[in-house]
């Protein structure tokens, strides 16, 4: 029988940690016991279908923001973020980037199958669409699988589905662009 003592390897960064921690010590990504629970790579085929009752539902409970775009978590009223930008990526904020993301991590994104950089939402001809960025868990509207790479048109009171992570978006109308707005 070995005497070697059992580590846990981060499954982002891939360091050997030590057998007790409960987060990598490089990138602070969470460590489980059981290997399987840390895995988002997984594919994910947990369908959802928006039913009238449910879109009523959203409809009352998530308010429409006077300005910008305001991101719900669907089973929560209180908005989580509030976004005045043009273009904004949804994830996991990880490592340093130059790009605006709303950052889903203190929302259980890792264990929910988000990736790191998983969707773009941003403002084309006037009005906001949904770019899914070649996520491992995939991305959907309203219980529609959206294709990676490509847009799609995301209404208010739209659910998006981001991996296990569904949530609600409600705008006005999206920002016109500055005169400092390229693209």
């Amino acid at each position: 029988m070995s005497t070697q003592s059992v580590r846990k390897f981060c499954p982002v960064c891939k360091l050997d940690n030590e057998a007790k921690a409960t987060m990598c010590r490089r990138c602070g990504t969470p460590l489980y016991n059981d290997a399987t629970a840390a895995l988002t790579t997984r594919r994910v085929e947990d369908q959802f279908e928006l039913t009238e009752e449910i879109r009523e539902q959203v409809i009352k409970s998530h308010p429409v923001p006077s300005v910008g775009l305001s991101l719900f978590l669907l089973s929560k009223s209180e908005p989580i973020a509030l976004c005045m930008e043009q273009e904004f990526v949804l994830g996991r904020d990880v490592d340093l980037t130059a790009q605006t993301i709303v950052d889903l991590t203190e929302f259980e994104a890792f264990g929910l199958g988000v990736s790191r950089r998983h969707a773009m939402i941003k403002v084309v001809e006037g009005k906001y669409v949904l770019t899914d960025l070649y996520s491992s868990n995939g991305t959907w509207i309203n219980g529609e699988r959206l294709l990676a790479n490509k847009s799609y048109d995301l209404p208010s009171g739209a659910v998006i589905q981001l991996g296990r992570m569904k949530l609600v978006v409600n705008y006005t109308e999206p920002p016109q662009k500055t005169k400092s707005s390229t693209s």
